[in-house]
């Protein structure tokens, strides 16, 4: 197998190059399929893939069951679908448990010609547990390409339901993922000097690289809903809250659930008063539209009329249908609604996805809770280190100086500056240029900060007895950087491991 290595300025040029001809690679295979017949069956795939995702993670609760399903096995035969549904019948619908059969099998046939022909993802579609983990690392792609299918399925070839993941998954596996990865080298490449490229035939790496997202796959926050302590939710906002469907994964009744515990976790700051208020009624107005508890589909006009009558602003209703012309826009986009046609088309699932971004777009725009996004992430900050046995110290402020938090272990004093600089991941696809520089930039700036904490350190020798004192900046959005001393929060249970070890 021959590969090669590229310098930072060939890469570029080759990065660019393969981007170009991925972009067109999606816009030429969809170009053959009907967009309705598509879409449909896209979303239908979709909700499947939902399912399979969230039945192991939080639709079962005898967990022996659990450890059983995710260790089922989809790379030999026969396929254990007889047991599978029994594991599943206790607590679910049959019309899930059937969904569930037919992702799992079109996971085992996908998987097997995958790994036939050495695709990446074939290695991870050999169990439920690896699958489930494959599906969620491409979420965003897969929405993407839901996305894109409007503008660019122009042809007469219809799509049948069963067969969207055979004729799609691909897509998403070779070219839509493949993008992702390439404007992640394009920004190391732009970024750091040394920066090298290993091609190889169907392959490439790079000497650096950047994780942007979480360890559940999920795009980094400044105080995601689950870091809202306890004593902080409004429960009174909670009492309203709707019985869910027996045996359901996801319905009309839990949107609006996460709606009002949306606003009940950040009641101190009035998210309900907020442009999030209209947004919620819109929701709710749309869940009279459903179908089988999932699917919403509402003519455009009507669908113009109910965000007037809601009284959402012109920013809130672009926000809504997305109106991208390209697979760049379409990755970084969290509209709920496509246009097929002169209907709008959505799921429960989009609308609660966009709900979750609309109100991040609003709590971002409160200066209070930028300020107390802050003090919370210390707080995460300080769970996480006692965890791994560190010793928190009552320590805020030195003679008028103040420290974010100091833990020490085993002698040593441990400085960690915290910083929840925002980070927009748009970005990355839309302009890598200006990522870039935002990139360096804060690079600086945390490198800075370790020299301003230097220059300080005496104080806390003296305050805790201790000679040595280590100084780390832990950020909650990822930062490319070749300094050792910045670690971002989604590497924060191998801070004992790196700096203590």
């Amino acid at each position: 197998m021959t590969t090669r290595e590229l310098g930072r300025a060939e890469a570029e040029a080759l990065l660019l190059d393969q981007i170009g001809q991925h972009s067109g690679g999606i816009r030429h295979t969809l170009s053959a399929f009907d967009a309705k017949s598509a879409t449909t069956a896209w979303l239908a795939a979709w909700r499947g893939i939902e399912e399979f995702i969230n039945i192991p993670m939080f639709g079962l609760d005898d967990m022996d069951v659990v450890r059983q399903l995710l260790a089922v096995r989809l790379d030999g035969l026969p396929m254990p679908m007889a047991r599978v549904r029994e594991m599943l019948s206790a607590e679910l619908a049959p019309t899930v448990i059937d969904r569930f059969v037919q992702t799992l099998t079109m996971a085992f046939a996908i998987g097997n010609g995958f790994r036939m022909h050495g695709l990446e993802g074939g290695e991870e579609l050999r169990t439920v547990a690896g699958a489930v983990g494959y599906f969620q690392s491409r979420r965003r792609q897969m929405v993407a390409l839901l996305y894109c299918m409007p503008g660019y399925c122009t042809g007469t070839q219809s799509v049948a339901t069963l067969d969207a993941l055979n004729q799609f998954l691909p897509v998403v596996e070779n070219s839509c993922v493949g993008l992702t990865s390439l404007y992640r080298h394009l920004i190391m490449a732009r970024i750091h000097d040394d920066f090298v490229l290993t091609v190889g035939p169907h392959w490439c790496h790079g000497n650096h690289f950047l994780e942007t997202l979480n360890e559940m796959f999920l795009e980094p926050e400044r105080v995601a809903i689950t870091e809202v302590a306890r004593d902080r939710v409004d429960m009174a906002k909670l009492q309203q809250c709707l019985p869910l469907p027996k045996g359901q994964i996801f319905s009309a009744a839990e949107l609006c659930n996460d709606l009002m515990h949306m606003e009940a976790s950040y009641a101190e700051f009035e998210l309900g008063k907020t442009a999030f208020g209209p947004m919620a009624r819109f929701i709710a107005s749309c869940c009279q539209h459903v179908r089988n508890d999932y699917y919403i589909e509402i003519s455009s006009a009507d669908l113009r009329g109910l965000m007037v009558l809601c009284g959402l602003s012109t920013v809130a209703q672009r926000r809504l249908v997305y109106g991208g012309a390209s697979f760049e826009e379409a990755v970084n986009s969290f509209a709920p609604f496509i246009n097929v046609g002169r209907t709008a088309v959505t799921t429960v699932t989009l609308l609660s996805r966009f709900a979750y971004s609309w109100k991040t777009f609003c709590l971002n725009k409160i200066k209070r809770f930028q300020i107390r996004s802050g003090f919370i992430f210390e707080e995460e900050v300080k769970k996480a280190l006692a965890q791994q046995g560190f010793v928190i110290a009552n320590i805020k402020r030195i003679e008028r100086q103040e420290f974010d938090v100091v833990a020490t272990k085993d002698g040593v004093i441990y400085n960690v500056q915290c910083k929840n600089n925002l980070l927009d991941l748009a970005r990355m696809e839309e302009n890598s240029k200006l990522f870039a520089r935002y990139n360096v930039r804060l690079d600086k700036y945390y490198a800075d900060a370790l020299r301003k904490e230097e220059g300080r350190e005496e104080l806390l020798r003296t305050k805790l007895g201790l000679s040595v004192v280590k100084h780390i900046v832990l950020s909650k959005f990822p930062v490319a950087t070749k300094n050792l001393r910045v670690m971002a929060f989604r590497e924060i249970s191998q801070f004992s491991s790196r700096f203590a070890g």
